[in-house]
């Protein structure tokens, strides 16, 4: 008989026709009555299937009777999507009221009357259908929807990805200690975790990724997921990625490596192949040669996980860590935490001898216990247990047992189905949720399962849970108020999902056999050119979701008459979609590059739901006829703030289903007006507003009903930044921010370029907020009182001219009381204010002088109570010259301070701060008002070294005038000071960590350098940089006197002046070059305007692999390096002369480079 999939199909279509047979349209044509008839056969087929189902019936007759079935649904269901559209198109196109639609003309009466018979002969066919399954035995039956009550499902416990690993304690402190030992034996060394499919190797390669001492000893991790596919530029593409967080796609072997030696160059580096499956030695080098000259520091290592020791056996250096199975007390361990929920505590006794019996079965498998747990937490009676027990599932072979009973035990049909369609993904994709779920929905797996009238968004985000509960999703990714954005699927769980939808879902490539296309509704295709030499298009009539490139979708497009998700994946050769677009009548999703622009036929699409496409400027005429439309999602939005630059949204009134919206400018030129987002009722994630000055009322602005909108998360309202209009100008915005109260439940807010004098009253009462951020709000004189709220976690405050002071009903009133009883006294009332912010910025606030002590409304007295800040990590003050105290005792959680233009605020809170980790000065001094007699800039800066001597690892001091000294903390591991002019001694405490990272930049006065002998074996990167403007020579202070060997430096980076004629003058250090040096393999010479040529010594450095030389205009001659030299990499960046003397095969200096691998000019 048919797989649970197939036999839904006439459940799918009844949740279909049901919904057709209310539409205005059905009923004027005299047809509803009709399809109430089919509805009844279709409940009388789906009967039919559960029977089969029940007793599972497998002869060859019975299969062939479900073929016919199949054959005969797939035009039940295409009839449904064409009167669906039909009725769709005739409320858009014909008018507005329903007698319009109806008029008897010649063509209405012919399409009804064809129509109608081809519901006749539909219904000819269930007979033939009933009388056929009639002879094979089978009986309607009830059919059981489901085993679990709604309820239930429903309560299921929130899925944590961070949830207790058992066992693997000893496994992740081994690994660590591996990974952090020093491996100068070898260059780039590979670990390799061992073990079979499901036992928990990217778990625990995960677990060591992420610790601390990991973190620490590597400043650069890279993780890629490798799979069968050992595609070397994809690897390293994708190594650049988890770099920069930016999708890279380049083709040139040598521009990825020159992206990936940006980023690694002379840095510790680890990389993380997880589930590799490659074999080929050849490969393999090919890869480890390319990541060699990457030029990453001594000790960067390599984490791979694999399957098989044939991968470990190809590669060099590899050290083998085998994962040991769960031991039986750690697999019951796991087991229990998933499948008993803590009010099932009694009842754990008597189910454990079951529980254990099956863990048994699991063989120790974290992947195969989570999922047996997962299903069994949902299930309430010992009877339920033992049928999972005693199944036959248990002897399979093919996949793991309890991931088959998983799948079997979902409780919807639908479920299956949307589980079913993950064996479209490549293996080991990142699956992003929103779009799955949208696909789902376009798809029709997500009816309803219940009288609830749930959103269909809402039913996937639950099917998502539940996958995720039993196991069958993994590694999932959440944002930052704990949205889920993204997960992955295991590969054995992969295999399960192609297991059940082998009949129905397809990866083609060219070298395929195209008749597994034959029945499949869900279709990749990779790798084609020319689909129409091969013939594709005649296997494809019954695809429902195409990945395919925008070159083969055009060429197959008139043969997708079913196709409702579309997914195109490049567009090489196109600038805008096929017009032919319009046709696809039944399309729901599509998704299309960002680089494709929509022609005007997109607008035929009436049963759109969802549509992801790149920026736009202009959307096309008559877009809001796509009245079913869903999400319209803008890929990649403009950085600006301009409505001009932003595509209007005209008619939008009409998308009264619309839940996602990138953005909406309100313009009057354009009708496109606020309150036309009144009727959108279901708007939810992100909402922003622009053009905000067009509103002319609060009554006006009250009517886009945002308050009503309880599903938006985010808010950003904008007005304008035009600088040009009259100071005398009345605005209306305090008006219009009153009348867009949103609702409570609202997490984040942007308000920018607002034109009041006081912020609304409503952002008072968001208790749910987590960020908020103000800028350039240049007429507000005061702020909103904030301090009360629970959840708020970071606030900037940005270019606010007009705020003087901060005044104490900013604070708000009482966040939380508690008492705290003494013996000696009655009970102490403890206020907390801003009690979660972890980050505060205040920017550019050129009148700001005083944050005001609090003056609480509850009459509190004794402010030693009062607790401000609890919770504060970073601290930023810019450009706030004469902002003098902010309040708080003390700030006992600060661990990042960076102020810039105040030294008066840098005095207040020098008092406050013992816990930093950095801090960061700029354009600091005695001057604006410092008490000089008592504290300045030197006493400052020794009190706040002192106070967190312990904790202080970075020091960044920019333009400090008056600092003369600088007394180092032992825990000091970067220091970066330019511009102090006045500095003369630099000291560090004997048991200092040693500095690793050291920038001197224009400190002319700097000539005492005994500091750097202390940390000599520590550094790992130094730059040095423009001492004094009238030396003809680069000053090597500390080295002049006595050599000294930097054992440990990777980067030295030189930075001159004009006036430099020479970096290394002869006598001093150019004969010492290679000892002072010897790990040196990054030199960066720039700004010697006056440097003629470089010395021979840097030819003998003796590690030296890249030399990076910038506008030096005058140089001429390089050093000779020899062809057995380490040099692999120069790059010549505006040197003019040097570059025509290194002309290819006639430049007088090409001799002594045309050696060297790369070369960048």
């Amino acid at each position: 008989m048919a797989d649970p999939i197939g036999a839904d199909l006439a459940s799918g279509l009844l949740i279909k026709l049901v919904s057709l047979v209310t539409e205005e349209v059905i009923q004027a044509w005299n047809i509803h009555q009709q399809l109430q008839t089919m509805r009844g056969r279709l409940e009388s087929i789906d009967a039919l299937l559960s029977d089969a189902a029940t007793k599972k019936l497998t002869m060859s007759a019975v299969q062939n009777w479900f073929n016919k079935l199949e054959a005969v649904a797939h035009v039940a269901d295409a009839l449904m999507d064409e009167l669906v559209y039909e009725a769709t198109r005739r409320k858009v196109e014909d008018g507005h009221k329903v007698r319009d639609f109806f008029i008897p003309s010649k063509n209405t009466l012919l399409y009804r009357f064809k129509v109608a018979h081809k519901i006749n002969s539909i219904h000819a066919s269930f007979d033939k259908l009933f009388k056929w399954a009639g002879d094979l035995g089978l009986q309607p039956v009830a059919h059981v929807v489901s085993v679990v009550q709604p309820r239930e499902i429903r309560n299921t416990p929130p899925f944590e990805e961070e949830s207790e690993i058992f066992g693997r304690d000893d496994d992740v402190s081994y690994l660590v200690q591996t990974l952090c030992k020093n491996h100068h034996e070898h260059d780039l060394p590979v670990i390799a975790i061992v073990g079979m499919g499901g036992q928990g190797k990217t778990t625990l390669a995960r677990m060591v990724y992420n610790r601390e001492e990991v973190i620490k000893m590597f400043p650069k991790r890279m993780w890629v997921t490798v799979s069968h596919d050992f595609d070397f530029m994809r690897i390293l593409n994708e190594m650049v990625e988890s770099l920069t967080s930016a999708t890279s796609v380049l083709k040139n072997t040598q521009g990825v490596i020159y992206a990936l030696q940006k980023n690694v160059k002379d840095e510790r580096f680890l990389l993380v192949l997880d589930d590799v499956w490659n074999e080929e030695s050849g490969e393999w080098e090919k890869l480890r040669n390319s990541l060699l000259g990457v030029g990453g520091a001594r000790g960067s290592t390599i984490l791979v996980t694999t399957r098989k020791q044939e991968v470990i056996n190809t590669m060099k250096y590899c050290v083998p860590y085998p994962v040991k199975k769960l031991s039986e007390q750690d697999s019951w361990a796991l087991f229990k935490q998933r499948a008993y929920s803590p009010r099932r505590d009694s009842e754990n006794e008597t189910f454990a001898g079951l529980g254990r019996s099956m863990v048994e079965r699991c063989g120790g498998l974290p992947l195969a216990i989570k999922a047996l747990g997962g299903l069994l937490h949902s299930k309430k009676s010992k009877q339920e247990w033992q049928l999972i027990k005693d199944s036959e599932m248990w002897k399979s072979k093919d996949v793991l047992p309890s991931l088959r009973l998983s799948y079997d035990n979902l409780p919807y049909s639908g479920l299956k189905r949307c589980f079913a369609y993950f064996s479209i993904f490549p293996k080991d994709s990142v699956i992003y949720k929103d779009e799955l779920v949208h696909t789902w929905m376009a798809l029709g797996f997500l009816s309803p399962h219940d009288d609830r009238k749930a959103l269909a968004e809402d039913i996937g985000n639950e099917y998502f849970s539940i996958l995720l509960w039993n196991s069958l999703l993994q590694d999932v990714e959440r944002d930052e108020y704990g949205n889920i954005t993204c997960c992955k699927m295991h590969d054995l769980v992969h295999d399960l999902a192609l297991d059940v939808s082998s009949s129905y879902s397809a990866t083609a490539m060219p070298s395929h056999d195209f008749n597994q296309l034959s029945k499949a509704k869900y279709v990749r295709l990779k790798g084609f050119k020319d689909v129409k030499a091969q013939k594709v298009e005649a296997y494809i009539d019954l695809v429902q979701a195409l990945y395919a490139d925008c070159t083969v979708f055009g060429l197959m497009l008139l043969n997708l008459k079913h196709l409702r998700v579309l997914v195109i994946s490049s567009s090489i050769l196109l600038e805008e979609l096929p017009k032919s677009i319009g046709t696809l009548k039944n399309l729901k999703y599509l998704d299309i590059p960002s680089s494709l622009s929509l022609p005007n036929n997109i607008t035929r699409l009436y049963n759109l739901q969802t549509l992801r496409v790149g920026p736009l400027q202009e959307l096309p005429k008559r877009f809001c006829n796509l009245i079913n439309l869903r999400h319209f999602v803008i890929k990649r939005n403009y950085v600006n703030n301009n409505p001009r630059t932003r595509c209007m949204f005209i008619g939008i009134e009409r998308l009264i289903s619309l839940q996602t919206l990138p953005h909406f400018v309100v313009s009057r030129d354009n009708n496109c007006l606020v309150e036309h987002l009144g009727g959108l009722e279901n708007i939810r994630g992100t909402l922003e507003l622009y053009g905000l000055g067009d509103i002319k009322s609060i009554e006006e602005a009250a009517k886009a009903c945002l308050g009503t909108k309880s599903n938006i998360e985010r808010l950003k309202l904008v007005w304008s930044n035009n600088e040009n209009e009259m100071e005398e100008v009345e605005y209306n915005d305090e008006d219009v921010m009153e009348g867009l109260t949103p609702h409570p439940n609202l997490k984040e807010l942007t308000i920018l370029d607002f034109k009041g004098k006081n912020i609304a009253s409503w952002i008072a009462m968001m208790t749910n907020l987590v960020r908020i951020t103000l800028s350039d709000c240049n007429r507000c004189e005061e702020f909103p009182p904030l301090g009360h709220l629970p959840k708020l976690r970071e606030m900037e405050i940005c270019r606010m001219r007009d705020v003087r002071v901060i005044k104490s009903d900013f604070h708000g009133d009482v966040y939380s009381g508690s008492s705290e009883f003494s013996n000696s006294g009655p009970a102490k009332l403890v206020t907390t204010l801003y009690p979660s912010l972890t980050k505060l910025s205040l920017c550019d606030l050129p009148k700001l002088e005083e944050w005001l002590e609090p003056i609480m409304s509850t009459g509190l007295k004794d402010l030693s109570a009062l607790v401000v800040f609890p919770k504060l990590e970073v601290l930023e003050i810019m450009s706030c010259s004469e902002l003098r105290r902010i309040p708080s005792s003390s700030l006992p959680s600060l661990k990042k301070l960076k102020i810039r233009h105040n030294s008066m605020i840098l005095e207040t809170l020098s008092n406050k701060v013992s816990s930093l980790t950095e801090l960061r000065l700029n354009d600091i001094s005695n001057r604006d008002g410092a008490s000089s007699s008592s504290q300045n800039i030197n006493a400052l800066m020794d009190k706040l070294l002192k106070q967190n001597s312990k904790s202080l690892t970075l020091l960044n001091l920019n333009d400090c005038p008056g600092l003369t000294r600088l007394t180092l903390g032992v825990a000091m591991q970067g220091l970066r000071v330019v511009n102090c002019h006045d500095l003369t001694s630099i000291n560090v405490f004997e048991d200092s960590v040693g500095l690793k990272y050291l920038m001197i930049g224009s400190c002319p006065s700097l000539l005492e350098w005994t500091f750097v002998q202390s940390m000599r074996s520590t550094l790992v990167r130094l730059s040095l940089s423009r001492f004094s403007e009238e030396s003809d020579e680069f000053p090597w202070p500390a080295f002049s006197s006595s050599p000294i060997s930097f054992p440990n430096l990777s980067k030295l980076a030189l930075i001159g002046r004009e006036k430099v004629e020479s970096i290394i003058p002869e006598g001093k250090l150019d004969d010492r070059l290679s000892s002072a040096f010897p790990y040196l393999t990054h030199l960066n010479i720039r700004d010697f305007e006056g440097l003629r040529a470089l010395p021979e010594s840097i030819a003998r450095l003796p590690s030296l692999e890249g030399l990076h030389i910038w506008n030096c205009k005058n140089l001429r001659s390089l050093p000779t390096f020899s062809e057995s030299h380490t040099l692999k990499f120069l790059e010549i960046n505006g040197c003019p002369v040097l570059k025509e003397r290194c002309t290819k095969g006639s430049g007088t200096e090409w001799f002594k480079i045309q050696h060297i691998p790369d070369i960048i000019w």
